[in-house]
């Protein structure tokens, strides 16, 4: 499978914004960048820390105040779209050329 053609920030905001609530843990958004896009199953365990660092240092993204126990009652925070990061994503999304948009089906499993 090809890399998608898309930057972290914007593999997080798919992942957020295709979730029910809004929200979800670190580990929720490799589930489903590895769900969506093939290539990281296979991929050099970094990128995990590239999306850690977007998470963190980015103002697109914000923790919220609720938790989600996960294995051995380990709590951990979920995360969400701020509104900047939301304009931000339909900016970005907006100004994908047609050949980029083919590139980003092709790197899907399920587009």
């Amino acid at each position: 499978w090809p890399r998608p053609p898309l930057n972290y920030c914007i593999l997080i905001t798919l992942a957020l914004c295709n979730s029910a609530s809004g929200s979800l843990t670190v580990q929720q958004i490799y589930e489903f960048t590895r769900q969506h896009f093939p290539f990281f199953q296979t991929a050099p365990e970094g990128w995990k820390n590239t999306i850690r660092h977007n998470l963190c240092f980015s103002s697109c993204f914000e923790k919220t105040t609720g938790f989600v126990c996960g294995e051995g009652n380990r709590k951990s925070c979920l995360w969400k779209l701020t509104p900047e990061g939301r304009r931000k994503f339909q900016e970005e999304a907006q100004a994908l050329a047609k050949e980029v948009l083919d590139l980003v089906r092709q790197s899907m499993s399920k587009p």
